[in-house]
């Protein structure tokens, strides 16, 4: 996705990560460019093309060969490459060299189709494309929800800011929640003796606390929200709005959001459920599902001749190379024929299991939290 750019965290946490770098860009290698976003930077090659790292992956050690390696190929270091600052050289299984940064091996991903498309972070929950992100208090982190990539506590949970508290200038202004409003926002509190961080300042409250704003804009955590990733304070009294940094770009204008039995899922216009298919399609024709049974359940959806790709909404060559498909994060999208009303996932798992695990066709959920 070009989520200007998506913004995945190098770091295998389980999506909460706070900042700690000293940047991105140090000692960088020849070849290498690094983008700035209003949430961090990020890491790509000489064609703006993404770099990934892989979760699996030890310091130092690729184990992304083989087939993973022809779907992921790693960031090859010329020879004579030589480590500087947070960049290191690894010896891969095959004897070729590859950059590391940090520690962490660096690929591509062979679906990325052009510059600053990001279609690989968090594929298998395990990718993340290579990030480094604004500096952040201790207490604080960013978070990729549907949103975006978004402002939280430590704990993962979202922070709001106010419409109506945007400062003039980069101090905060006086506080609007007030009384009954601080049963349920809570502010964001800074220790007694914080002092500034990056673009993080502590503000005082009438009662004599502290309460952290960033850009000068007032912090707050919504009472309703209980786990990491929730967003129930969003859009709130028209005033109240989730700290994001990096929004995610639109859905394209054919595709909809709708409640299923498997929470929030994908959609297309008349509400039919969106499916990818994981393993390999041509062995479940050979095993499960012929060629004429996939034509009979199971549909592409065209493009329009002047259609663009979103974030991570991509296209690709049609069948037959007559005109171009739609495809989520790189894989065809599908609707299933048996599916008569918004919200049904009757094609959930068909032919799952085929062709080296996968999850045969998988409705599209649109995840509460990108990273759980």
């Amino acid at each position: 996705m070009t989520f200007a750019l998506a913004l995945a965290a190098v770091a295998g946490d389980g999506g909460v990560h706070a900042a700690t770098s000293a940047g991105a860009a140090a000692a960088a290698p020849a070849g290498i460019t690094v983008r700035s976003t209003p949430a961090g930077t990020y890491l790509a090659d000489a064609q703006r093309m993404a770099l990934y790292t892989y979760a699996q992956d030890r310091p130092g050690k690729s184990v992304c060969n083989a087939e993973c390696a022809k779907a992921w190929p790693p960031l090859a270091a010329p020879a004579g490459a030589a480590a500087a600052g947070d960049w290191s050289v690894i010896a891969r299984d095959d004897g070729a060299t590859q950059w590391a940064w940090r520690g962490r091996p660096l690929y591509r991903f062979a679906k990325d189709a052009a510059p600053d498309e990001v279609l690989g972070d968090r594929v298998g929950n395990a990718w993340r494309v290579a990030f480094d992100p604004v500096k952040l208090p201790p207490a604080t982190a960013i978070r990729s929800t549907w949103l975006g990539r978004v402002l939280t506590d430590v704990r993962g949970r979202t922070l709001y800011w106010r419409d109506d508290e945007k400062p003039a200038g980069s101090e905060a202004t006086a506080s609007r929640c007030k009384d009954k409003c601080l049963d349920q926002w809570l502010p964001l509190a800074a220790p007694l003796l914080a002092n500034r961080v990056g673009d993080w300042t502590p503000a005082p409250r009438d009662d004599g606390s502290r309460q952290w704003a960033y850009q000068g804009r007032r912090l707050y955590l919504h009472a309703a929200d209980v786990k990491a990733g929730d967003a129930l304070g969003q859009g709130l009294e028209h005033r109240w709005r989730a700290a994001v940094l990096e929004p995610m770009p639109a859905l394209p204008a054919w595709v909809t959001v709708q409640n299923s039995d498997m929470s929030e899922i994908y959609a297309d216009a008349k509400g039919l459920t969106l499916y990818t298919f994981g393993g390999s399609l041509e062995k479940a024709q050979q095993i499960t599902c012929d060629a004429a049974c996939v034509a009979k359940f199971w549909r592409t959806i065209p493009a329009a001749a002047d259609a663009k790709p979103s974030g991570e909404w991509s296209l690709v060559p049609a069948p037959g190379g007559q005109g171009r498909i739609w495809a989520y994060k790189g894989n065809t999208l599908y609707t299933h024929t048996r599916d008569s009303a918004p919200g049904a996932v009757g094609g959930d798992k068909w032919a799952a299991g085929v062709g080296g695990g996968g999850g045969g066709f998988t409705p599209i959920q649109r995840r509460r939290d990108f990273e759980e």
